[in-house]
């Protein structure tokens, strides 16, 4: 940590000096009678992560690049090494025209933005047709300090929800469960009432693994009632496992494992192990991402197993709602020492405004029409079989350089995904966002994961019955005076700020 501030700040003080800052900053809105020229062809340098094993072939991009009239030059950076690479280039100031920077907390990237190495891109935005209509809550949790320092790269709000046995709630005539407390009877009847018809006791409600946000424990949260990691009231912030809703769901949790309704060992189950059980035939109730139902079912022992989705689960006030991400994988940020105007910037702009365009977005994600894939009526598309492979070498790492995802085609001819993308898209009405997302706690940066498993233990220990609720109580404490007051302190001083 030192010695990434020592290089950050001798490349702070050497911007600074050769004037850039200031020259940059003059370029500021007033200079908006810059006109953006669309007809001149531009290069763009970009620093994209390669999330696959080979960079996409020259024959989409090339596509891309005519519709777009850019020369792409792209500098495809390994998942493993991004953050050294981003790092390195940070120090040395060789930096290109767009930098793809995925952690955005990280304190290098807090202090880049802070320090003015990036062009603010918000006020620009309203200038754009598919810019100016970037989801709001995104655009909000992808700024420091109030501002916004690129182009998002969106991924759903919520896709979490709950995978079932359909035919085992048939098989029982059960209905699909609208409660916390018709799902723990569904829990309960997977486990005593024989779904499967074998008669042998070989079943259980619930399929869990040791993840507390993508397992069940975060969704059924959310479903009591729970805040999205923080609460807020009056600029006051509190952690979600200091409300009443935390610990009503590690008693919810605790009776379903009292009782046999979900797999015992789920503390130590591994999310292999956790989809085998449902996939096997073990267990009917899967929490978790709602497109996991494709899998499951695909992955399925008995080829008639039948799986229906769930997103709406009324809590004990009745009211429906689920848990919200930051709804993005990072952004899109234009340095300064290599976006020299305002003019390049704009430019820039118009490039990520039009690559949102059906055209070149379907490019981008499904490939090319008639080879990858073939677009139907009623905006749907069906996968060219043949193609899968083509697709995945050509296509599916260029993914990583989409912003905003429109998805202009539905998937046609599976009933339990095109219910997936329905269903996520109902979750927007119901999400709870995380008032912290936007906010930087330098504590949280260097310590949260020493602190957080405090709680996860802690957490683990009382629905294993291991340690009371007043136990709990002590490793709250315990949170607190290790470094999580001055976590509290630093996220309403930067909540003050970015008002």
């Amino acid at each position: 940590m030192g010695r990434k501030k020592l290089w950050l700040i001798a490349f702070v003080l050497l911007f600074a000096a050769s004037g850039l800052l200031s020259a940059c900053s003059s370029k500021g809105a007033n200079s908006s009678d810059e006109k953006v020229d669309l007809d001149k062809k531009v290069k763009l340098t970009w620093m994209a992560i390669l999330y696959h094993q080979q960079p996409p072939k020259d024959s989409v991009l090339k596509e891309i690049e005519k519709l777009t009239n850019t020369e792409l030059d792209i500098t495809w950076v390994p998942d493993a090494v991004k953050e050294d690479r981003l790092n390195s280039a940070l120090a040395a100031g060789n930096l290109p025209q767009i930098v793809t920077i995925q952690d955005i907390k990280n304190s290098s990237a807090i202090n880049a933005f802070r320090s003015g190495m990036f062009w603010e891109v918000g006020p620009y935005l309203k200038d754009y047709p598919n810019l100016s209509k970037m989801n709001e809550l995104i655009n909000k949790n992808a700024s420091i300090d109030g501002k916004l320092y690129g182009i998002y790269r969106e991924r759903p709000l919520s896709r979490q929800g709950i995978v079932i046995r359909k035919d085992w709630l048939e098989n029982l005539n059960l209905d699909t469960p609208k409660t916390l407390d018709d799902l723990y009877e569904v829990a309960k009847a997977f486990t005593e009432k024989d779904p499967n018809q074998n008669g042998k006791a070989d079943t259980i409600g619930f399929t869990d693994r040791n993840d507390l946000i993508y397992g069940a424990f975060k969704t059924l949260g959310s479903y009591e009632g729970m805040p999205t990691d923080w609460k807020e009231e009056n600029g006051k912030f509190t952690p979600d496992f200091m409300t009443d809703e935390y610990m009503n769901t590690m008693k919810y949790m605790k009776k379903l494992r009292d009782n046999g309704y979900i797999n015992k060992d789920f503390p130590v189950t591994s999310k292999t192990q956790q989809q085998e059980l449902f996939s096997q035939g073990k267990a009917g109730i899967y929490v978790g991402n709602m497109v996991d139902a494709v899998n499951l079912r695909d992955d399925a022992t008995d080829k008639n197993m039948k799986v229906d989705i769930i997103n709406r689960i009324k809590g004990p006030d009745g009211k429906e709602r689920v848990w919200a991400s930051g709804g993005h994988n990072g952004i899109f940020a234009f340095p300064k020492t290599s976006v020299k105007s305002e003019a390049e910037l704009k430019r820039i702009l118009a490039f990520f405004d039009r690559i949102a365009e059906e055209d070149v977005y379907g490019l981008m994600t499904y490939g090319i029409d008639g080879k990858h894939y073939k677009k139907e009526e009623g905006n749907t598309f069906v996968r060219e079989e043949s193609q899968v492979k083509g697709w995945q070498t050509d296509v599916q790492p260029l993914v990583s350089l989409v912003g905003i995802d429109k998805r202009y085609l539905k998937n046609k001819g599976d009933a339990v995904r095109s219910k997936y993308e329905e269903l996520e898209e109902d979750n927007q009405n119901i999400i709870v966002a995380n008032p912290a997302e936007s906010l930087y706690s330098e504590t949280a940066s260097e310590r949260g994961n020493e602190l957080k498993k405090i709680i996860d233990d802690a957490t683990y220990k009382f629905i294993l019955g291991d340690i009371s609720e007043d136990q709990f109580q002590k490793d709250v404490e315990k949170w607190k005076s290790n470094g999580g007051n001055k976590i509290i302190e630093e996220y309403e001083a930067s909540f003050k700020k970015s008002k």
